[in-house]
């Protein structure tokens, strides 16, 4: 006799339901992982990048004994200090085509102006989206806006309570001052007018330490895309009396300060979209992570100084 076979048992709503709710809380439990995996490699990159930048610096201080001089010709804007070590970050073609001593930026397309079509990798954080200048005063004919760059030198410290060291030194500026503690900056000491042969800073001038000094950071964080003048060409560099686009001053605490329209351009703060702070290049080549918490006036006011004296603890 032929045994009759049980008819199929499908499953119930319940059962369906029961399952999809599984796989839900495994898919919640999972995706923060995945977010934080995805966070750290991003951060990763970036610290490899500030890191790549940090040796350029070095190797350019080994060559020129002193790291990047910015000129100001005729008192505008010249090139930045990310074009003069363009040679050092295996971009030796584009860097044989910066005029150093022209000006970045005139009225119309020179040399200078039009290298900021090229898109350089190692100088965008993968965690911040914005790669492009926001203000049309960077438009190419033919191209748009030039790109930007994340990545900042520091011009040093500018005090702004009685708590901090009231000696830190800078020269005019109509857009934020012109700090002259720090490592790549306008001039290593105050002047009274654009100096015609501009310094450099030398290794032997970081009297409080190579290891406790900034010397590169970021500028990436959500928010300054609010404000479209916060960023410009990577090409731009400094300004007599004026505007500083590839090193900024240490002034503000870390992602709080964007640019006003008016006269805080060169002082916009550092940081990251990097979680819990940001990414910042020590003058001895180190790269390490700094909280957004840190104190202003008591840690990052002294790193930005080069020879202030005071003593620095970032754990």
């Amino acid at each position: 006799m032929q045994q009759s076979r049980s008819p199929f048992r499908g499953f119930t709503l319940v059962e369906l339901l029961v399952v999809i709710a599984i796989i839900g809380v495994l898919v919640a439990l999972l995706l923060p992982a995945v977010q934080s995996a995805r966070e750290a490699a991003r951060r990763m990159q970036c610290t490899n990048h500030l890191r790549q930048l940090s040796l350029a610096l070095h190797n350019f201080h080994d060559v020129n004994s002193t790291f990047p001089k910015h000129v100001s010709p005729n008192g505008v804007t010249g090139v930045s200090w990310l074009c003069l070590v363009l040679p050092y970050i295996e971009q030796k073609a584009l860097g044989d085509l910066v005029q150093p001593t022209q000006p970045s930026y005139t009225s119309g397309q020179n040399a200078n102006r039009v290298l900021g079509r090229y898109k350089i990798p190692g100088f965008y954080c993968p965690s911040y989206v914005e790669q492009r200048a926001g203000s049309n005063i960077d438009d190419i004919t033919g191209f748009g806006n030039a790109y930007t760059t994340h990545y900042v030198g520091n011009m040093g410290p500018i005090s702004t309570t009685s708590s901090a060291n009231s000696g830190y030194n800078y020269n005019p500026s109509t857009q934020g001052q012109l700090a002259c503690d720090g490592i790549l900056l306008l001039h290593p000491t105050v002047v009274t007018a654009n100096p015609i042969n501009p310094e450099g800073v030398r290794i032997a001038m970081v009297t409080d330490g190579t290891s406790n000094t900034l010397m590169v950071f970021e500028t990436a964080w959500k928010g300054l895309e609010l404000s479209p003048g916060s960023f410009r060409s990577w090409v731009r560099g400094i300004s007599w009396n004026g505007d500083s686009t590839g090193a900024k001053n240490i002034q503000n605490a870390m992602n709080t300060v964007r640019y006003n329209g008016s006269s805080n351009f060169n002082s916009i703060s550092l940081g990251s979209n990097h979680p819990s702070g940001c990414n910042v290049g020590l003058a001895d080549g180190s790269v390490k992570f700094l909280s957004k918490n840190i104190d202003l006036n008591l840690v990052l006011l002294p790193m930005a100084s080069r020879g202030s004296g005071e003593s620095v603890s970032t754990d």
